[in-house]
C-alpha cells in the first residue's frame, strides 16, 4: 500500500509498569491484577499484544522469584539434591505458557499492524469516512471499527480526527478536500472565460467584417478610366462610356 509496512508494538504503561512490579514483591497479586488488566481491555484490537505480553511477563517475573526463594531456602537447609527436579518442573509451568503468550502476543501486535496499514488505505486513500462502510472494507464490526479509530486518533497513528453521528470527521482531510474541490472549480472558471473571450474576439471579427463588407464600393471603369459607386451586388453601366462595370472593392 505505498509505503514500507512498520511494525506496531504498543509500549507498556505507567499501570502496565506497577503491575510488573507487583509481580516482584507479591507475585499472587501481580496475576490477579494482569488478568483484570487484561478482560478489561482485551476487546481492543490495539491492546491484545500488550496484553498477553504483560501477562508473559508477570508469568516469567514470578518464576524467577520462585527460584530466587528456592534457592535462598536450599542454602539456609542445606537441601539442594532436588533444585533441579524443582526447577524443571517450574520451567515447564511457567516458562512454556510464557514463550506461548510471547508469540500470541507477538502475532496480536502483527495483525493489527497489518489492519492498520488497511484503516490508513480506506479512509485517507480511498477517503470512506462513514463507519459502516469502513467496517465492510476492513471486516470488522462497527463497534470495533469504532474501538479502533478512538484507539488511531489517541495514539497518532492516524490524522487528528474524531467520530460523529457514525461519520469519520479529519479536519486536514477534508481541508484537502475543499482546497481540491476549489482549484477545480477556478480552473473551470478560467476555462469557461477563455471560451467566451475567443467568442467575443471572433463575433467583433465578423462584424467588422460585415460592416466593411456593406460599405460602399469604388469601381475604376476599363474603358474610360472614371470611377464609379456601386452598390454590394449591383452591377451598371458607366456614367460616361457605358462599359459595364463589374465591381471590385478597393477601399
Amino acid at each position: 500500500m505505498g509505503a514500507p509496512f512498520k511494525p506496531y508494538k504498543l509500549k507498556f504503561s505507567t499501570t502496565d509498569a506497577l503491575i510488573l512490579g507487583a509481580a516482584v514483591l507479591f507475585f499472587p497479586l501481580a496475576m490477579v491484577l494482569a488478568a483484570i488488566r487484561m478482560m478489561a481491555s482485551h476487546r481492543r484490537n490495539s491492546c491484545k499484544g500488550r496484553n498477553y505480553r504483560l501477562l508473559g511477563w508477570v508469568l516469567l517475573i514470578t518464576f524467577m522469584v520462585l527460584e530466587f526463594l528456592m534457592i535462598i531456602g536450599s542454602t539456609d537447609t542445606g537441601e539442594t539434591g532436588s533444585i533441579m527436579e524443582v526447577t524443571i518442573f517450574l520451567g515447564i509451568v511457567f516458562l512454556v505458557p510464557v514463550v506461548i503468550l510471547f508469540v500470541i502476543g507477538n502475532r496480536r501486535d502483527q495483525s493489527f499492524g497489518m489492519l492498520i496499514e488497511v484503516y490508513t488505505d480506506t479512509i485517507v486513500r480511498r477517503r470512506l469516512f462513514h463507519v459502516p462502510y469502513i467496517a465492510q472494507a476492513v471486516r470488522q464490526g462497527p463497534e470495533q471499527v469504532i474501538r479502533d479509530l478512538n484507539d488511531l486518533f489517541r495514539l497518532h497513528l492516524l490524522p487528528y480526527g474524531r467520530i460523529e453521528n457514525g461519520v469519520v470527521e479529519i479536519p486536514s482531510l477534508r481541508s484537502r478536500e475543499d482546497f481540491s474541490e476549489t482549484s477545480g472549480a477556478q480552473s473551470l472558471d478560467e476555462q469557461l472565460n477563455s471560451v467566451l473571450n475567443q467568442a467575443a474576439v471572433i463575433m467583433k471579427a465578423e462584424k467588422t467584417e460585415t460592416q466593411e463588407e456593406d460599405g460602399p464600393y469604388w469601381v475604376e471603369c476599363s474603358g474610360c478610366g472614371a470611377k464609379s459607386s456601386v452598390a454590394r451586388g449591383e452591377h451598371k453601366e458607366c456614367d460616361y462610356c457605358g462599359t459595364l462595370l463589374r465591381h471590385s472593392r478597393i477601399g
